[in-house]
């Protein structure tokens, strides 16, 4: 009797996978829209109390004091957050939804850009001239407070819907 090699099927030919379809990529798109529109204006709200607080109070920090503020602006600040803040939200979680239902992952260099990208955008639409913001001798601090209140939201949220991402489009 000869030596026999054990009979091995031949491999399976490698399956393509399929591409998600358009619904899927637009649920991810909304998804994540839904997201920043719920979680980002009052983690903006809550930012934009500390720091503005933070900024009142100089070099004597009060912690006591910036608890209670963080405390009255969750009560307070956030549910008013959504009149303000529903709109800049909104247009950052569309901007992550189709970059990642789209594109592929965002990752914290993207999302931090976008962040600065999207405070900047909401002091330019506040009808202020941005130059004038940034010459004002009156409230100097309040394009870094819009900025980081913005970023820090954004960043929030990217944390959520980070993992949130289908693979690019293929293309034919």
């Amino acid at each position: 009797m000869a030596d026999a090699a054990p009979l091995v099927p031949p491999p399976l030919p490698a399956a393509d996978v399929a591409e998600p379809t358009l619904g899927k990529r637009l649920r991810c798109v909304a998804a994540v829209v839904t997201i920043f529109v719920v979680f980002g204006p009052p983690v903006g709200a809550l930012t934009f109390m500390l720091s503005v607080a933070v900024v009142g109070m100089g070099a004597k920090v009060d912690l006591i004091g910036l608890s209670w503020i963080g405390l009255f602006a969750l009560i307070y600040a956030a549910p008013l957050s959504y009149f303000v803040g529903a709109g800049p939200a909104a247009v950052g979680g569309l901007i992550f939804g189709i970059r990642q239902a789209f594109f592929g992952l965002v990752r914290w260099p993207m999302a931090a850009l976008i962040g600065i990208g999207l405070g900047v955008g909401f002091l330019l639409m506040s009808g202020q001239s941005l130059p004038s913001m940034l010459t004002d001798s009156e409230q100097p601090e309040h394009v870094p407070v819009m900025v980081i209140t913005c970023l820090v939201a954004t960043m929030a949220c990217w944390a959520i819907v980070r993992g949130w991402h289908l693979p690019p489009r293929r293309q034919v």
